[in-house]
């Protein structure tokens, strides 16, 4: 009876790590956006996180601004570009990595927020 009660209670411990590793994975996926504006530009900006299914810990990031210049107190047409890369999540920092350029993304816990650089975007789906 003691072993059984050893048993399950390693059984549980086990799940619910499992668990917490899924979720975390989970929270990292999706749309995250941001809007800034300055007296130079107007900027609207988008990450879109997914994962790589082949690999446990590395995230395709597509990055998609659209902005207007501001010149002499006209606004200017809107411009766009996009960027993409991939990044290897470190879960002991809650950071996503890219080598190449050395972008750093770092994830707010418990928010559905995340960082790049000054800018913080929250998620939207």
């Amino acid at each position: 009876m003691k072993a059984l009660f050893v048993f399950l209670a390693i059984v549980a411990v086990l799940s619910i790590g499992c668990n917490n590793a899924t979720k975390s994975s989970e929270n990292i996926e999706g749309t995250y956006v941001t809007h800034f504006q300055n007296e130079f530009n107007i900027t609207d900006d988008t990450l879109i996180i997914s994962s790589i299914k082949s690999s446990d810990n590395s995230y395709d990031v597509k990055r998609q601004t659209g902005f207007n210049k501001i010149r002499n107190g006209q606004q200017l047409p809107k411009e766009f570009k996009v960027a993409k890369w991939v990044s290897s999540y470190n879960s002991d920092k809650q950071l996503l990595q890219e080598t190449d350029l050395g972008r750093q993304i770092s994830i707010l816990p418990g928010t559905h927020k995340l960082k790049l650089g000054a800018s913080e975007y929250t998620k939207v789906k």
